[in-house]
């Protein structure tokens, strides 16, 4: 009984984790706007910067760095160099619609990742695709058609970049061997590579406004902590719970900023766009649920 008992807690224990990181991450776009005198541009070198330098402080103290380098191979560094293509591009898009007040247009994409992780595991990794998620997919290519015809107030590259980027990043995930912490190090260390050649040949500079406050400054010096925290409780959270239950996270993220963008954006939602948000997270609780239902028979199975 004490053994139920405390590992009824620690699931517990997981399952907060997992909420938390979710909305930490969709909380953080009032982050983003407070860094708003600062170009988007800038903010997301700094983003990746600082970033690398919090995971490789994180692992060095745990001694995982050589690890990490025994294991890595050019197949390895491909991968993690085509999912910091992805994942440079949702980062900027998401700082840019944060500052911006394009909140709901980000929760919306966050809301599409997984079918598109879905569509793409399907057609490129050979991933099964059920009745019950072929009808969800066909329903969410109607609601969003229907969504970029008639919302007029949204800006529909903000949802189908974060939406496509995400989910493709999902996807590269899938192809790695290592961890998170260890796939984000070498991400922000190719991106991190990268850096000199963007800032000399383009018309984006690490330089900070004159007018910045020490205490803007200091919020900056958090963002690497503002990517990794959700990272360590979404890692310590994936290891101790099923992946039917974790599926049902996915939710949170989206609705978290859809409840920013209502109470601290003020922006304007027509009932389309909610009509269409409500279908695309129905058609995502099917889906999770048939992932539950047969999760559970699995487990019934073995017993």
């Amino acid at each position: 009984m004490h053994t139920q008992v405390l590992g009824l807690n620690s699931d517990l224990k997981a399952a907060l984790a997992g909420v938390i990181a979710n909305v930490i991450l969709g909380a953080s776009s009032l982050y983003w706007k407070a860094l708003g005198d600062i170009s988007p541009q800038t903010l997301l070198c700094y983003r990746i910067l600082i970033s690398l330098v919090t995971i490789a402080a994180i692992l060095a103290i745990n001694h995982d760095l050589r690890s990490i380098i025994k294991r890595m191979s050019l197949r390895l560094l491909i991968v993690h160099t085509l999912a910091a293509v992805f994942v440079v591009i949702n980062w900027g898009t998401f700082i840019w619609a944060s500052i911006n007040g394009h909140v709901l247009e980000s929760g919306l994409g966050y809301l599409l990742a997984p079918f598109v992780a879905i569509t793409v595991g399907a057609l490129t990794l050979g991933d099964k695709i059920s009745l019950t998620r072929l009808l969800a997919l066909i329903t969410i290519a109607v609601a969003v058609s229907y969504l970029f015809t008639t919302g007029t107030d949204l800006s529909h590259w903000v949802y189908i970049t974060i939406g496509i980027t995400w989910g493709g990043y999902a996807c590269f995930k899938k192809l790695t061997t290592l961890d998170s912490f260890s796939g984000l190090l070498v991400e922000t260390s190719v991106l991190t590579f990268f850096i000199p050649l963007i800032v000399l040949t383009l018309p984006i500079t690490l330089s900070l406004p004159n007018t910045i406050s020490l205490s803007k400054i200091t919020l900056l010096g958090l963002c690497g902590f503002v990517s990794v925290i959700p990272l360590a409780l979404f890692a310590f959270s994936a290891s101790r719970l099923a992946l039917s239950v974790m599926g049902f996270f996915q939710f949170v993220l989206p609705l978290t900023q859809l409840f920013v963008a209502l109470a601290f954006y003020r922006q304007p939602v027509s009932h389309s766009t909610l009509i269409c948000f409500s279908v695309i997270a129905i058609s995502l609780v099917l889906i999770v649920a048939e992932q539950f239902i047969q999760g559970h028979k699995l487990i019934a199975n073995k017993i």
